[in-house]
């Protein structure tokens, strides 16, 4: 690799010696400082060309600016914008009042429009689309472009490039003299333009490799990428209290910091920022920084000026592991609705089995139940459906070796075997462990000999327990049970699953602490006791998660029904959507779900459609995978 000197004099200095007319003999005022950095810490990096353009500069080089600091214009009535920007790209902040509109205007640059918060109808050479929070919109020179704000207005990022020199103008700079126009730099787009897309179908790409000596295998950096043919998007999240090291890359960066804290590096300077005050800052190519994060992580809006190669090709290797499983283009569909809490779903002779938990009002966290008002439903592959059983608490469930169906009557405190066909109980499988009664069954498993493995988190309303703690028991398949998982290893011990060899139990924690945001993995010995535990996979955590007032409450991922396919890979549903991991831990990508799953299992003629479960709904969606359960034969 070309050494750190020598790889900044070609691919920065020389440059910048272009760039910045002030210092054109001596390069930018910061070189040295720069170069004594690159030296002490030995770093190196990429190198190339960048097309030389010239813009009045509004952010000294490596200094960050709080939001409230930057320049802001009016676009329209009731439309601002604040400004932020480097040489290749614009970034705004444009806020919308209910109603306003954003006049028509034909685009000179490619255009990123991220919505924050709020609604807009957008009219693209005129066909109209609505923009809500979470929505991304990629638009290409030559487009025709309006919008009119919902009644709660609009909030969006609005990223530019080349930069608008109009927007300058009107922010009091002075722009003869400038030169914007650069040539394509040959890069094929991520999003197809005038296409809306949800940020959360875009996967999390890990932008570091993953820490050394863990059981799992995780980048503490990992970002939503989006690209056109010469800027970047980088949504990137940093986890809590991690941090990257001095690097340097040829490309232009301007990062604005949008939730928790940052210590940001820059050359041997460190400042603090934060979402609350929203810093902006510009880097320069080939200028060295690095980050720590503070205790509730942070998430950044970094653009990249031109489209950096090594982001690429990261974000093609994780969609590609994606798309191992699920074809492009592929979506859930909704297959039902109006359930109050559904859950434990299985595959059983051609129909999809599943608890209807009633709770009085779960949105608002009151999780009073109602065995009298739950059900057992069983539904047929088009979302056609029926109550199979009412008057227990169900939740999982698992097919049973005899054709029948096995139930965790979580309220009744016991594990029933149930006749599919009339809901009708046939036997109790469990319902005390050494003679005392179990609490509150939630989740199941079954292994190759018939025994299962079954979770109890205590979720029950009885105030005095019979169990000393949150437990996992093992039935074996002579009928003796035993517990495996003592208590005081969970918060919540939830979703359970078998590797396909038998060889490894899955168990997730649900929230808190212990167990926080992992799915913890066991080996199995012949007689079903477990050894060797450890962090097998970290699931992805939603902002107002990581956010929460209280530190105990930063692991809630409702980590919640598993399943694996034939392959080995190992399928959660959390709040985030259904998280899938390889068999060494790495993330291969979420299946986004409009409403939180909150359990999965395969089903379908070739058992290769997912099933997950919602709140309220029943989903599905097709997928290359084929799902491993014992029994084999449950079709």
């Amino acid at each position: 690799m070309m050494s750190a000197r020598r790889a900044w004099g070609a691919c920065v200095l020389g440059l910048l010696t272009c760039f910045f007319a002030a210092c054109a003999d001596e390069g930018p005022s910061w070189a040295d400082l720069n170069q004594r950095v690159i030296d002490e810490h030995k770093i190196t990096g990429r190198a190339r060309d960048l097309p030389p353009v010239f813009v009045p500069m509004g952010l000294a080089d490596g200094v960050p600016v709080e939001r409230d600091k930057l320049p802001t214009i009016t676009i329209a009535p009731g439309v601002t914008a604040t400004l932020g920007w480097g040489r290749g790209a614009l970034v705004e902040r444009t806020e919308m009042q209910a109603g306003a509109t954003y006049p028509s205007h034909t685009l000179n640059e490619e255009l990123f429009v991220i919505v924050q918060d709020g609604s807009a109808t957008i009219d693209v050479d005129g066909k109209t689309a609505d923009l809500t929070k979470g929505h991304a919109l990629y638009l290409q020179p030559g487009a025709v472009r309006s919008m009119k704000a919902g009644a709660g207005g609009m909030r969006a990022f609005e990223i530019y490039s080349p930069v608008r020199l109009d927007h300058l103008a009107m922010a009091g700079q002075d722009t003869a003299g400038a030169n914007v126009s650069f040539p394509d730099q040959g890069v094929t787009p991520s999003l197809q333009p005038g296409v809306i897309v949800a940020l959360d179908e875009i996967q999390w790409t890990p932008l570091t490799d993953p820490t050394p000596g863990q059981s799992y295998r995780r980048s503490t950096t990992y970002s939503r990428l989006l690209w056109g043919r010469n800027a970047q998007v980088s949504l990137v999240r940093i986890d809590p209290k991690s941090e990257i090291a001095l690097h340097i890359h040829p490309e232009d960066q301007l990062t604005t910091t949008l939730r928790g804290t940052i210590e940001q590096g820059v050359m041997d300077r460190t400042y603090a920022e934060s979402g609350t005050a929203g810093q902006v800052l510009f880097l320069p190519g080939g200028m060295v920084h690095s980050g720590k994060a503070g205790d509730v992580g942070v998430d950044q809006l970094d653009v990249f000026w031109p489209v950096r190669p090594d982001y690429v090709d990261r974000a093609t290797k994780q969609q590609a592991l994606y798309e191992q499983v699920i074809t492009p283009g592929e979506r859930p569909k909704k297959l039902a609705e109006g359930f109050t809490f559904t859950e434990g779903p299985t595959w059983l002779k051609g129909k999809l089995y599943f608890s209807d938990m009633w709770f009085k009002n779960p949105a608002a966290g009151d999780w009073t139940g109602s065995p009298a008002r739950s059900r057992l439903i069983v539904m047929e592959p088009d979302g056609k459906y029926r109550v199979l059983a009412s008057g227990m608490q169900s939740n999982g469930t698992v097919a049973a070796g005899t054709g029948n169906l096995i139930v965790c009557d979580m309220f009744g405190h016991r594990v029933v075997e149930v006749n599919p066909a009339t809901g009708r109980v046939v036997r109790v499988l469990l319902h005390t462990i050494d003679g005392t009664p179990i609490d509150g069954p939630n989740d199941l498993v079954m292994d190759a000999k018939g025994g299962l493995y079954i979770t109890d988190p205590q979720f029950t309303p009885d105030a005095k327990k019979s169990q000393p703690g949150k437990q996992v028991y093992y039935l074996a398949a002579d009928g003796t049970a035993r517990v495996v998982i003592g208590p005081g290893e969970y918060a919540m011990p939830n979703g359970v699953e078998l590797s396909p060899d038998g060889k490894t139990l899955y168990v997730n924690n649900t929230w808190l602490r212990p167990g926080e945001n992992f799915v913890w993995a066991y080996d199995v010995t012949a007689n079903g006791s477990l050894s060797n535990k450890r962090q097998f996979a970290m699931v992805n955590l939603k902002p107002e998660v990581l956010d929460a007032r209280d530190p105990a409450d930063r692991f809630d991922s409702g980590a919640d029904g598993t399943a694996v396919d034939t392959e080995g890979r190992y399928y959660v549903a959390t709040r985030t959507g259904v998280q899938i991991f390889l068999p060494d831990g790495t993330a291969v990508g979420t299946i986004w779900v409009p409403q939180y799953p909150v359990s999965v299992t395969f089903g379908g003629p070739n058992n290769d459609v997912l099933y997950m479960v919602g709140e309220s709904s029943v989903w599905s969606i097709q997928t290359k995978a084929h799902g491993f359960r014992h029994p084999s034969a449950t079709n």
